[in-house]
């Protein structure tokens, strides 16, 4: 018997190849889009952000309110202290991953403004949220503006 060969494969395999073999278009494209992007980056790397430096002396102080509360957005930890809930990466009212003292004053680094929904009414609302600084140990999380005092 004589084996057959497979035309269309090899014809598939070569097709495939010239598509996405390299050429020398795609690697100067690909070195002006790499020059241009540390370009960018390079231009303002002396330059001072002002808005940040205006935040950063603005202090808040974090308080486990009645509204608070009832939000569950702060609680006890087992030692008895009171402590507001806030979250490293993004605003949430859920999945807390950190905690803050409560009745002490942090340095503001931002707000975010979010719309919100009851889930038992569907109702939806705005409400502010602020990226505070923990001076003990320099890390940032979002609290929910019912905890906080100006």
């Amino acid at each position: 018997m004589v084996k057959r060969k497979q035309f269309v494969s090899q014809f598939a395999q070569v097709a495939v190849w010239r598509w996405t073999r390299p050429s020398l278009p795609h690697l100067i494209l690909a070195l002006f889009f790499l020059f241009f992007t540390l370009g960018c980056s390079l231009l303002n790397r002396n330059a001072e952000p002002p808005a940040a430096e205006e935040q950063a002396a603005t202090q808040l102080t974090l308080v486990c309110s009645e509204e608070c509360a009832r939000r569950g957005q702060c609680g006890q930890t087992t030692d008895g202290r009171s402590v507001i809930l806030g979250h490293p990466e993004r605003p949430v009212v859920t999945g807390h991953q950190m905690i803050f003292a409560a009745d002490a004053a942090f340095p503001m680094v931002g707000t975010s403004n979010q719309r919100l929904q009851i889930m038992a009414t569907s109702e939806q609302f705005d409400h502010t949220f602020y990226l505070l600084t923990r001076p003990e140990d320099g890390r940032s999380g979002w609290v929910a503006g019912w905890c906080v005092v100006p």
